[in-house]
């Protein structure tokens, strides 16, 4: 009789033999070994992605901050600016653009989605079945984080090239301030006058005094 894969004929899945082998992976998953010297324990989890929320949270807290001083610094230079109006006009039509992107993506993602969990499909064992409805999940889970991602992404790209913006109208701003200012005179110098030695009087002259 040929051993089904999956079942309690065959309850490792594997080649005959291998049941053998299952405590020795029981204790390679959990004993510490040369790849992984210290394993994280599954109580630590949550400390774990705490402490890397908290960090993404300080870093782009002081990202905002410096982008918020920039921002104050340029702003008063760009209220009459043409070309600064014409340039963020133009940064907003390209994340416009993204965005718009982005929605034709996800619409295009949810009915492919839709019009394949719409298919009847033949499941004859439980195992199929579930196997059809994890592969929609996974689907959707995909669909989920790429949108996701690129939506964060595209956030924080939008956010860097303003920031780089208005950092270079800011130095453009200040060149121009202090072009336009009236720069400080000159000291005045005075031209001195050559000095005048008096004549010598001649022997005749002292001789008749």
């Amino acid at each position: 009789m040929r051993p089904v894969r999956g079942s309690m004929m065959d309850a490792v899945g594997t080649c005959p033999g291998d049941a053998e082998k299952l405590p020795a992976r029981w204790l390679a998953a959990v004993w510490p070994d040369a790849d992984r010297p210290h394993p994280a324990s599954l109580a630590w989890a949550p400390v774990a992605r705490g402490a890397a929320l908290q960090s993404l949270c300080g870093q782009v807290a002081g990202r905002h901050t410096a982008q918020s001083l920039q921002a104050g610094v340029a702003l008063p230079a760009l209220a009459f600016d043409v070309r600064a109006w014409q340039e963020g006009l133009a940064l907003a039509q390209a994340a416009f653009q993204q965005c718009a992107g982005l929605q034709a993506a996800w619409l295009e993602g949810l009915t492919e989605l839709a019009a394949e969990m719409g298919q009847l499909r033949q499941a004859n064992t439980v195992s199929k079945y579930v196997d059809q409805e994890m592969n929609l999940v996974q689907q959707a889970m995909a669909l989920v984080t790429n949108q996701l991602t690129a939506s964060a992404r595209l956030s924080e790209n939008v956010q860097n090239n303003l920031a780089f913006w208005m950092s270079q109208r800011a130095i453009t701003g200040a060149q121009a301030l202090a072009a336009d200012s009236p720069q400080p005179a000159p000291p005045a110098t005075t031209t001195a006058m050559p000095r005048r030695t008096p004549a010598r009087r001649g022997r005749s002259e002292a001789r008749t005094t």
